[in-house]
């Protein structure tokens, strides 16, 4: 309305304008959110917020599910000249003439071979994946074991590792962990310098051992 007001009276009144708004133009910030606020009533700042400006509710911590009946498996990385192959571990023949060979689901099985097949032969039963490079043979095909890790014993992932002491007690040296032995018969904190494998239950750096084996004696 002011603008419509100059436009019309002339330069004389648009002076006389300017010089009645000086005062409020030269104010700082202060007085201008003061004169400002003065044409609406306050409005209590708790009840104008919105839903969004509301903090969110806290989540409620959860614990880490135990990772003692299953350890972090690891995804074999496969070079070019490797064959991974992932099964259930058999054992035939007699003592003396003992046979290891990998059930694969959906394939005929292969038999062991190689300086792993004799660790391999303490683990019947269990699923396991194997890499290596297959080879002729008969009955079976033959499959030369380079590396291997246990998937599952009873349907449980283990701990592996080599049995060391620690001042009185014993631990379980894995490749990126050491775990305290807990409760664990004499006929396993015995084996120190075995590998063993041990499925339990994990609390911290301590392990309670369930059941055990022995994969490769001291």
């Amino acid at each position: 309305m002011r603008a419509r007001t100059v436009s019309s009276i002339g330069m004389g009144a648009f002076v006389a304008v300017a010089c009645a708004r000086a005062p409020e133009r030269r104010g700082d910030t202060a007085t201008v959110a003061a004169s400002d606020s003065s044409r609406a009533p306050a409005r209590d700042s708790s009840a104008s917020a919105t839903p969004d400006s509301q903090p969110a509710p806290k989540t409620p911590t959860t614990r880490p599910a135990d990772s003692s009946a299953n350890p972090p498996r690891s995804v074999p990385t496969v070079t070019p000249s490797e064959t991974v192959m992932t099964g259930t571990v058999a054992v035939g023949g007699v003592a003396a003439d003992q046979v290891t060979s990998l059930r694969v689901e959906g394939g005929s099985p292969v038999t062991l071979v190689g300086p792993l097949a004799r660790e391999l032969a303490t683990l019947g039963g269990a699923t396991v994946w194997a890499a290596g490079a297959p080879g002729p043979g008969r009955p079976n095909a033959t499959f030369t074991v380079s590396r291997y890790e246990i998937v599952s014993i009873a349907g449980a992932k283990p701990f592996v590792g080599q049995l060391v002491a620690r001042g009185n007690r014993t631990a379980l040296a894995m490749d990126r962990d050491t775990l305290t032995l807990v409760s664990a018969p004499a006929a396993l904190t015995g084996k120190v310098g075995a590998k063993v494998w041990v499925v339990g239950r994990r609390a911290g750096t301590d392990l309670t051992p369930q059941t055990y084996g022995v994969i490769r004696e001291p």
